[in-house]
């Protein structure tokens, strides 16, 4: 409706030029090496950030002095600019431009992650982690059995509000620094050759690669988990982990 109403193609393409244009992109080569090399970058710091946010967040839940040693600093992450990030980590970090994104989508994902381990592990009822030490239930059935069931809502709930935002902060980070091959580049020099068709595709193809990251990484995470939680002698509740 937009295109039809501005009527000018070059400014505001229409969705069917858009489609043809993500066409002719889809089958290059040289389109899926940039996809993959992006989604290297940014996949990589999310799963960084998603094992470091679970490991603090764990030793936080069982440790007062730690978190309190934590704390600040998931503030400050959460409460400073990204492009300030960005900027910052170009200017300090040798190779930078490779780097930061890498960096950007890792400090984007890593205080939610944290947060919600933490908040899980706290919200876990004491009068049955007491149980567990007065009949001597071995660990890892606790863990199969208490913990992993009760933070299986926050963890999930971390991994869908993070994975987006972490693919998004990452790409912006590619625009900003600018990597010689990446979706972040193609984006700025769309937008520097005014070739706006070309930032309609290109978004539409991050679109489409954030929900299929998500629903892939959902999907093996759950499998994962029922597997393990089956294995160890507990029970898995499909209809609660929903």
């Amino acid at each position: 409706m937009v295109s039809l109403i501005i009527g000018k193609p070059l400014l505001f393409p229409s969705p069917i030029a858009v489609i043809k244009r993500l066409y002719g992109l889809i089958i290059t080569r040289n389109f899926w090496i940039i996809t993959l090399l992006s989604l290297y970058r940014v996949g990589l710091g999310i799963l960084i950030a998603i094992v470091l946010g679970s490991l603090v967040g764990l030793l936080c839940s069982f440790s007062k002095i730690i978190y309190e040693i934590i704390a600040p600093f998931v503030t400050i992450i959460k409460s400073t600019p990204v492009a300030s990030f960005i900027i910052l980590f170009i200017v300090l970090i040798k190779n930078g431009n490779e780097i930061t994104p890498i960096i950007i989508s890792s400090l984007m994902v890593f205080p939610i992650v944290f947060s919600n381990v933490y908040q899980g592990i706290k919200s876990i009822n004491k009068e049955l982690i007491e149980v567990c030490k007065v009949y001597n239930i071995p660990l890892k059935q606790q863990v199969s059995s208490l913990y992993a069931p009760s933070l299986m809502p926050y963890f999930s709930s971390a991994l869908l509000s993070s994975i987006g935002l972490g693919w998004k902060a990452g790409i912006a980070a590619e625009v900003l620094c600018s990597p010689k091959i990446s979706i972040g580049t193609e984006l700025l020099n769309a937008k520097t050759y005014f070739e706006n068709i070309n930032v309609f595709a290109w978004t539409v193809t991050v679109i489409v690669i954030s929900l299929i990251f998500e629903v892939v990484i959902m999907r093996l995470f759950k499998h994962l988990l029922k597997k393990y939680i089956k294995s160890s002698g507990g029970t898995y509740d499909n209809k609660k982990s929903n």
